[in-house]
């Protein structure tokens, strides 16, 4: 099976209705990086967002990646709560995958309105501006129509669509400069320098002054959309337009706080997808470095890295 047919397989396990049976989390996957940055349970508090429909969550489809953190010492726990500065003081880091709005869990046509309220999103910005980390993965279209009026309060504009950043997978190069030189890059030792990243079909997103890329699609990257939003491999069907030079990664100090956005979720999970059981993630042997870029995202948003 050629690689961009398989991509397209993947992504179609993503569809509403069909997703939760075709995608799970791969409870073998495992990886671990010594030396930890904790002790076992004496690391920060990890918040997984749990309270906005979320398509991943920490005993859900990124079970793998709240154990690659508990193995590297971090607390983790899911985030039932509304986002409020008070309720938040207890997150060492708050971790927000593929939230949705209620009125896009089984339909994904237009149109896409934000999973957040103007209340969460005013208390979110204060809680990082005071000090706290936030870690926010919005897929493609409708997830990035859901998190777009969050990601604007924090000068980011998100693409609402699905992008395809060329023939084969999404590769994110070091030698290519789709993959940028940053602390989250090159990450605590020389062995944990990351080299390439692999994405499964996401968005594209532009950012404002302040906030430093990590990934960068390259000249062929093609935003997609059609009416109802579900992932059409017929180009004819698509409206398409370039996305060369958007980012797919970003992070930034803001005031007291850091904050790091991705334009695309499973690059940090570790799932079967599909009735072939294809992995997905950072299980997938052409995602040999995901883990480690998962890795070093954390610890740079909690200080482990510097």
């Amino acid at each position: 099976m050629q690689i961009r047919l398989l991509m397209f397989i993947l992504v179609l396990g993503y569809l509403p209705l069909s997703a939760s049976g075709q995608q799970v989390s791969d409870d073998s996957f495992r990886f671990k990086n010594e030396p930890p940055a904790f002790r076992l349970g004496e690391g920060p508090l990890v918040c997984i967002d749990e309270a906005h429909f979320n398509f991943h969550t920490a005993d859900g489809r990124y079970k793998s990646f709240a154990s690659m953190l508990r193995d590297d010492g971090y607390v983790v726990e899911g985030y039932s709560s509304a986002l409020t500065s008070h309720s938040l003081q207890q997150c060492g880091l708050l971790v927000i995958a593929n939230a949705l709005a209620e009125e896009n869990k089984e339909d994904w046509s237009y149109p896409h309105p934000s999973a957040f309220t103007r209340e969460e999103m005013k208390e979110l910005l204060q809680w990082v501006q005071n000090g706290g980390r936030f870690l926010l993965f919005a897929d493609h279209a409708p997830i990035a129509g859901a998190a777009r009026d969050l990601a604007a309060v924090f000068g980011v504009f998100m693409s609402d669509v699905y992008v395809d950043g060329g023939p084969g997978p999404d590769f994110f190069h070091l030698g290519d400069t789709t993959l940028v030189q940053h602390s989250i890059q090159r990450g605590r030792f020389l062995s944990e320098k990351v080299d390439s990243v692999l994405t499964f079909t996401g968005q594209a997103f532009q950012v404002t002054d302040g906030w430093e890329p990590l990934l960068v699609f390259g000249p062929n990257a093609i935003a997609s959309i059609s009416p109802t939003q579900a992932f059409q491999p017929d180009a004819s069907k698509r409206a398409m337009f370039s996305v060369a030079g958007w980012v797919h990664g970003a992070a930034r100090s803001w005031k007291k706080g850091r904050v790091v956005f991705l334009g695309e979720a499973a690059m940090c999970s570790a799932q079967l997808a599909g009735p072939d059981r294809n992995p997905m993630g950072m299980n997938n042997p052409m995602a040999s470095q995901n883990s480690q870029f998962c890795l070093n995202i954390v610890r740079w948003l909690t200080g482990v890295i510097d």
